[in-house]
C-alpha cells in the first residue's frame, strides 16, 4: 500500500511540474530533444488549438452561408412541362409564406434551348425575381454523350442564373438517364441541385409526368430541401390550406 501511495505522489508531482512548464514561456530540452508541453494552458484559458480554431471558423462560414432568409421573395418558377402540376403546389407555398410567384412553362424545352436563347434572361429582367426555381432536364434523359453535347448550355444557363439566388430542380426520372443529372449537379453544385430522380412518383397516362397529387408531394420535398439544405434557404413552411390564387402563368410554345 505504501508503494502505491508513493507512486501516486510521484505522478501528482510529475503532472504538477508539467503543468507549470506548460504555462511558462521557456522551452526545455533533454538530451537534445525538446520536451513537449501539454494543452492544459489552452484548456484552462479557453484557447483552442490551431486546427480546432480552423474547424470552428469553417463551421461559422457554413452557418453564415446557409442562414435562413426570412424576407418575402419574388419567385420565378421556370422550366419545362413538368411545372404544370408542380406550380399548383408552389402557389400554395408562396401564398402561405407571403412570397410572390411568376411561372413560365416552355413546352418541350431543353438545356440547349435555355442555354442558346435569351429567354431566361428576358424573364429575369421582366419579373426581377429574388429567387429562381428552374425545373429542367426531363426532355434530355436519353441523349447519348449528353455531358459532351450539353455541358456548355448548362454553363450558359448558370451564368445567367448567377445574377440571382437559384436552385435547379432535376427531372423526375421514369427510367435511368444517360448522365443529365450527373452533368447538372457537377456544374451547379449539390446545394443548388435537387435530384428528383430519387423520389417515387405516380405518373399520368403518358408514363412521364407525375400526377397532380404526386407533384404536390414532389413540391413538398423540394420545399423542405430548400429551407434546410440548399445554399440559399428561404422560408418554405408547409401550407395549412390550398389557395385559389393564380400562378401567374406564361406559356411558351415549343421551338419548330
Amino acid at each position: 500500500m505504501r508503494g502505491i501511495i508513493q507512486l501516486i505522489g510521484l505522478l501528482v508531482i510529475t503532472f504538477g511540474l508539467l503543468a507549470i512548464y506548460s504555462f511558462s514561456d521557456y522551452e526545455l530540452k533533454f538530451a537534445g530533444v525538446e520536451i513537449k508541453k501539454t494543452n492544459i494552458k489552452n484548456f484552462v484559458l479557453g484557447i483552442p488549438e490551431n486546427n480546432v480554431g480552423k474547424s470552428f471558423q469553417r463551421l461559422d462560414t457554413i452557418r453564415k452561408k446557409n442562414e435562413l432568409d426570412t424576407t418575402s421573395q419574388r419567385i420565378l418558377l421556370i422550366g419545362d412541362s413538368m411545372i404544370e402540376y408542380l406550380m399548383l403546389r408552389m402557389k400554395d407555398y408562396t401564398y402561405f409564406n407571403k412570397h410572390e410567384l411568376k411561372t413560365v412553362i416552355w413546352y418541350s424545352s431543353q438545356t440547349k434551348w435555355y442555354g442558346s436563347y435569351d429567354t431566361l434572361n428576358y424573364f429575369i429582367k421582366k419579373y426581377k425575381p429574388t429567387y429562381v426555381f428552374l425545373v429542367l432536364g426531363a426532355n434530355e434523359l436519353f441523349i447519348r454523350d449528353i455531358i459532351k453535347k450539353r455541358t456548355k448550355y448548362v454553363k450558359n444557363i448558370i451564368n445567367t442564373l448567377d445574377t440571382v439566388k437559384f436552385v435547379w430542380v432535376g427531372p423526375p426520372n421514369w427510367k435511368d438517364d444517360t448522365g443529365i443529372n450527373t452533368m447538372i449537379k457537377r456544374n451547379v453544385g449539390k446545394d443548388r441541385y435537387f435530384p428528383s430522380k430519387n423520389l417515387n412518383f405516380k405518373r399520368t397516362r403518358d408514363g412521364a409526368h407525375p400526377t397532380k397529387s404526386s407533384a404536390a408531394l414532389w413540391m413538398d420535398s423540394v420545399a423542405v430541401w430548400v429551407m434546410n439544405d440548399s445554399r440559399y434557404p428561404i422560408v418554405m413552411k408547409k401550407p395549412l390550406e390550398r389557395t385559389k390564387k393564380s400562378a401567374n402563368l406564361t406559356i411558351l410554345q415549343p421551338l419548330k
